[in-house]
């Protein structure tokens, strides 16, 4: 119950954020009008009523009135005193990694030969008692 609460908190919080949320609610508006067409008329018919820009629903009014609402808001910031951003920064001479040593150092032949695994050894045994004592 709370992971699904906190699932869709999150999603109305990230198309508030996006400003989707008009969007979404348009498309919901849609989906009404459609559903609601569909119950009298054929699907072509029903489709070409609800895009009907002159018989809007009450939702797609109201989703309107807030677009031009939020059209008709001002910058908090003024354009002209918005600075460039950077967001990468290009080095002025490229960055060259080079290793320490030239290359491995030369293995001795000589030791590699005589060099031998020791014997493996087994676990030493531990002497079974007797159950009957």
């Amino acid at each position: 119950m709370f992971k699904r609460l906190s699932c869709i908190c999150l999603l109305l919080g990230w198309l508030c954020a996006s400003g989707a949320l008009l969007d979404t609610i348009q498309v919901y508006a849609w989906t009404r009008m459609f559903i609601s067409y569909t119950k009298t008329m054929s699907i072509a018919e029903a489709a070409i009523e609800t895009m009907d820009p002159g018989k809007p629903c009450p939702i797609c009014l109201a989703v309107r009135r807030a677009r031009e609402a939020e059209q008709r808001k001002q910058p908090a910031i003024p354009p002209t005193s918005i600075a460039r951003m950077l967001l990468a920064r290009v080095p002025d001479e490229p960055f060259i990694l080079q290793p320490a040593r030239p290359g491995w150092p030369d293995a001795n032949p000589v030791l590699m030969a005589s060099w031998r695994p020791p014997v493996p050894v087994p676990p030493p045994r531990t002497p079974i008692r007797s159950l009957v004592g």
